[in-house]
């Protein structure tokens, strides 16, 4: 960890300035350009919506809140998770110039391109706050915890980018695992179900080691549901351990393999 640490003291200029390159690198070309990152989830939205309400006609609420709400909140983190961990995992083979060609710190690599993903992440954030605001959920105090489930939740996936980042430079094997998982991923962390009303207890309670439920019920316990994230201290702590196993495994699986990364590439 302290070589990861040493990797970014002295470089955040050019990491805020990189972020933003790879920003506008993702929408180059097209017509609409960054607004294709408002668009996109807004589209994927209006999609699930009308496929469960209107095709498979689930309830339209779920425990006094619209499902529309219910699934605006759970897409919102999804779509930041989801860039972090599948395109997180190529940051380094696709900016591998600056492993291979100049003396450029690798760690940073994965700190910027979670950054421009996490951009793009207070962009729809903003955007629901102001939705959710029209619809009649004015800002609580509770809106704050924000603050606590976002840092969090880049801190996270960045932590495991370093390890799956680095392995996706020795094997592209696993870049193609982790698509193929990420469909799993999705229908199985209660983004479009309610994970605290699963009817098997052993299952509710496994999904506590879900990383990705623990951010999807955390938004909507900020914006939704007005709990605090220390009414329920068991889940909380279960995430926080994950967090120090992630970071640790992270940074050790960088160490390892960094002085490899040039050669291979």
């Amino acid at each position: 960890m302290l070589t990861i640490i040493r990797e970014h003291k002295g470089f955040w200029p050019q990491i805020w300035k990189l972020a933003r390159l790879e920003l506008k690198k993702r929408f180059k070309g097209s017509l609409l350009g960054s607004a294709w990152a408002i668009l996109t989830p807004v589209l994927m939205l209006l999609m699930f919506w009308f496929a469960f309400t209107i095709g498979l006609r689930v309830r339209s609420d779920i425990d006094g809140v619209s499902f529309f709400l219910f699934l605006m909140a759970g897409l919102v983190p999804w779509f930041f998770i989801r860039d972090m961990i599948n395109k997180g995992s190529k940051s380094i083979r696709s900016n591998k110039q600056y492993v291979t060609k100049i003396n450029f710190p690798v760690s940073t690599i994965c700190t910027f391109s979670g950054l421009s993903y996490f951009m793009v992440h207070l962009l729809l954030l903003g955007s629901m706050i102001i939705y959710l605001a029209v619809a009649g959920y004015a800002p609580t105090v509770y809106n704050l915890q924000i603050f606590f489930y976002a840092p969090l939740m880049f801190l996270f996936f960045l932590a495991l980018s370093w390890s799956t980042a680095t392995w996706s430079v020795f094997s592209k094997d696993l870049q193609n695992l982790i698509s193929s998982l990420m469909t799993a991923v999705f229908w199985l962390s209660g983004i479009l179900w309610n994970s605290y009303t699963l009817e098997i207890e052993w299952l509710r309670k496994l999904m506590l080691f879900n990383p990705v439920t623990y951010i999807v019920n955390g938004y909507r316990k900020t914006f939704l549901y007005n709990e605090w994230f220390w009414e329920n201290p068991l889940e909380t702590g279960v995430f926080l351990g994950m967090l120090l196993l992630v970071v640790a495994f992270g940074a050790y699986n960088y160490t390892r393999l960094r002085k490899d990364m040039a050669d291979v590439l």
